[in-house]
């Protein structure tokens, strides 16, 4: 595929890279050198410097002959401007990121055919949707569904309270219906194998039927899944907004706190049973008055302010809240953030890049998300009727090392599946992977 990727921020970093891992024939932009030259260090790309929405640029860069535009620079009227002026040049398909909600309707964070454009993409709501998962799954670090909402991966934290430390996979006695499936060790993730063991500290990703996650989070030593009764929200930019208006259908206390008292004006017109607090997020004594000890979360989702949002959810843990999460506008740092207790983190420009990605990869392949990072991918696909991997045992189809078949959805339910189940034709097949091996296990699946 021949793709052409304006803007060398996070989110077009994230998508060059991959889809150059992928071996496509991308071209890059940007109007920075020294963005293109980092660029061009860690992937294989032809880059060129330019304003991403002139017409010259873009013409230079033959978008006419591109199958796909995306453009996801920093400016969404340029990026407008770019996948329109694409498209007229005859590009086949075109991406743009928006950040504000002018040109958007809905809460689903990415928009089909709007302005000519085959998909809008909002990062922010995007981000929003994020939170409201972590939110509602107070035990886990995070949490996707797949399979239409009939299989579910969560993230849990091992502390060293827990029996299983120490103990190899084979010898677990996991709830019924789950697996796990990968495990986050010191900045690495390791695909196991039965004879795995795991250590204090580690992450692991638990997948299985949604009716089990309970069980094994209860089996992790997290708290029962139930919905929060008491949030506190800093920052009431579009991402603190868009939270609490969604949670505030959930009979959810809800505590929303806010520096600009004209914003908290705003805020107080358009939301309802929403206790809006103008004041200083980091401020210790504002959140011990508003009980931030007793909330199941605090969510900081300051737009302009890394520091601010690391602060507070600091600041709240030792406090006592059970659970602090916090927008993180730098990737990288995500692993930093946990590390000194932060529980969860939510990048924007990640979560923007991963549903690039899913609308480039359409086709047999429902979905791919990045997992930490870039550190392995979970692949949604529906298996063909004629691949060499259906109607065999997973015993005996030769899986690469750093790849396991995680879950399997059919029209009899969900299988967690052993060494004797089988795949068969139709079937939803969800895969964790890492890059290397990603395009060996797709081969398995082609026709």
């Amino acid at each position: 595929m021949n793709v052409v990727v304006v803007g060398m921020g996070e989110v077009g970093k994230n998508i060059a890279q991959y889809l150059s891992w992928e071996n496509h024939d991308v071209t890059i932009i940007d109007n920075s050198s020294t963005a293109l030259a980092e660029a061009e260090e860690v992937m294989d790309v032809l880059a060129l410097m330019g304003p991403g929405g002139s017409l010259a640029t873009l013409r230079k860069a033959e978008v006419g002959n591109a199958d796909l535009v995306i453009a996801v620079t920093d400016d969404e009227e340029v990026n407008l401007l770019c996948a329109h002026t694409a498209k007229q040049l005859g590009a086949k398909k075109v991406v743009a990121r928006v950040s504000s909600q002018d040109y958007i309707e809905g809460e689903t964070g990415f928009y089909h055919n709007i302005l000519g454009i085959e998909m809008v993409i909002s990062p922010q709501v995007l981000a929003a949707i994020e939170f409201q998962k972590q939110i509602r799954s107070i035990g886990a670090v995070m949490v996707e569904n797949y399979a239409q909402n009939r299989i579910e991966l969560i993230q849990l934290p091992l502390d060293e309270q827990l029996k299983v430390v120490g103990r190899r996979l084979q010898d677990l006695h996991m709830p019924p219906g789950t697996l796990i499936a990968a495990i986050k060790r010191d900045a690495k993730l390791i695909i196991p194998r039965g004879d795995d063991e795991l250590l204090l500290n580690d992450e692991v990703f638990v997948i299985g039927n949604v009716e089990s996650m309970s069980r094994a989070e209860e089996y992790f030593g997290k708290k029962k899944r139930g919905a929060a009764k008491k949030v506190v929200i800093v920052g009431g930019g579009n991402i603190g907004f868009s939270i609490a208006r969604s949670l505030q259908k959930d009979n959810i206390d809800i505590i929303l706190i806010e520096k600009d008292k004209d914003i908290c004006r705003k805020l107080s017109e358009s939301l309802d049973n929403v206790l809006i607090v103008n004041g200083d997020g980091t401020n210790i004594n504002l959140l011990k008055e508003v009980g931030v000890e007793n909330c199941d979360a605090l969510v900081s989702v300051v737009s302009h302010g890394e520091e601010i949002n690391l602060l507070s959810g600091l600041i709240a843990k030792k406090l006592g809240a059970q659970k602090a999460i916090v927008l993180v506008h730098r990737p990288a740092y995500q692993d930093l953030y946990e590390q000194v207790g932060i529980d969860a983190t939510v990048s924007p420009r990640l979560v923007a890049a991963n549903q690039i990605l899913k609308y480039v990869r359409r086709g047999e392949i429902i979905g791919v998300s990045i997992l930490e990072g870039g550190m392995a991918e979970i692949i949604e696909l529906i298996a063909p009727e004629r691949s060499g991997a259906v109607g065999k045992k997973l015993k005996d189809i030769k899986f690469p090392k750093g790849a396991i078949v995680g879950a399997l959805a059919g029209e009899d339910g969900v299988i967690i599946p052993t060494g004797e189940d089988q795949i068969e034709p139709g079937m939803t097949v969800i895969l964790i992977a890492t890059p290397e091996v990603r395009s060996k296990v797709e081969k398995l699946f082609a026709v």
